[in-house]
């Protein structure tokens, strides 16, 4: 069977070729181009037409191994859930340059202020393997350098300031030394993890928030970011990031859609599985032992109490004319 090569038009963009050769089923109670019509009788006996362009007899009705996957697909998150939701924290090696900077270029930390950003500095790294550092920049700094975002500057900087994968720069900016339009963003490398989790970092991230929006000076409120951190941060803990949780929730909510529409074709499946292809417009007659309708030449014997109706008795409705 043929099928799309892909195409387009103006104001309505392309798209592309379908990948697959197979014309796809498709069931319907009206009729619609390349249908036959079908007829079966439900639970009840009652006869009903479907249009469909397959012939409903030969479809494979689904099979338990289909259920038993959509069911394993199900339990996905109870395995994911808790293997991604324990932390164990560990520090990592120090075989590395662990040089720390405090690049005051904005002039907003007091040499006091650096001192003690220092020592805190050196616990961190004694404690978690992570050598962190903090630049300050003037707003116009990265916003000249032509970045999209301070985020871009901050990935720049940490790749031009280390050679390694283990450090920790916050990178601090405002128009000026009064905090007008602050900002701020951290760039960890990649073998910062194990230390360095998103429940650490995001603590940081509220911590450091809230003491620059407070009347904290920017060396204090970075001090005091990573001193809140430093208690906890190496403790296990169960901890799934909303991200996860998110995605588990879309990934049920399609399981579960796939499994109602998996039963309700094999329901469908079930009960057309004994159709009967009619040519033209079905006639519908009526038992002329218990009054049940069925459709003439469709079945030899009554669906409802079985009795012979190769002589039917047509159906009449009120205001037939003979």
């Amino acid at each position: 069977m043929p099928h799309s090569s892909g195409g387009g038009s103006s104001g309505g963009g392309f798209h592309s070729s379908s990948s697959s050769s197979h014309p796809s089923t498709r069931y319907s109670n009206r009729p619609f181009p390349g249908a036959m019509c079908y007829v079966y009788y439900d639970s009840a006996f009652r006869p009903r037409t479907i249009y469909t362009n397959v012939d409903p007899t030969k479809q494979k009705r689904n099979r338990v191994g289909l259920y038993i996957g959509l069911a394993a697909f199900l339990l996905v998150p109870g395995a994911i859930i808790p293997i991604a939701g324990f932390h164990n924290p560990q520090k990592i090696a120090t075989d590395y340059s662990t040089t720390m900077y405090v690049r005051d270029d904005l002039n907003v930390i007091s040499e006091s202020e650096e001192t003690t950003l220092r020592a805190t500095f050196q616990e961190f790294l004694d404690l978690s393997g992570v050598s962190p550092s903090v630049l300050t920049i003037q707003t116009s700094t990265w916003k000249n350098g032509h970045y999209a975002s301070l985020t871009d500057y901050a990935y720049d900087k940490y790749l031009a300031m280390f050679n390694d994968e283990s450090h920790w720069l916050i990178v601090y900016s405002a128009d000026d030394t009064a905090k007008t339009n602050w900002a701020f963003e951290g760039m960890q490398g990649n073998n910062t993890d194990p230390a360095l989790f998103a429940y650490t970092t995001d603590g940081f991230n509220k911590t450091l928030y809230e003491e620059l929006g407070s009347n904290a000076t920017v060396g204090a409120a970075l001090n005091h970011a990573f001193r809140a951190i430093m208690p906890t941060m190496m403790q296990s803990r169960f901890y799934v990031e909303p991200g996860l949780w998110i995605f588990m929730g879309v990934w049920e909510a399609g399981v579960v859609a796939a499994i109602v529409i998996t039963v309700f074709q094999g329901k469908r499946a079930k009960l057309v599985q004994n159709a009967v292809k009619v040519e033209g417009q079905p006639k519908m007659a009526k038992c002329e032992h218990c009054g049940n309708d069925y459709y003439e030449g469709t079945v030899t014997k009554c669906p409802k109490c079985g009795a012979d109706v190769t002589h039917p008795h047509y159906a009449h409705f009120e205001g037939d004319v003979y």
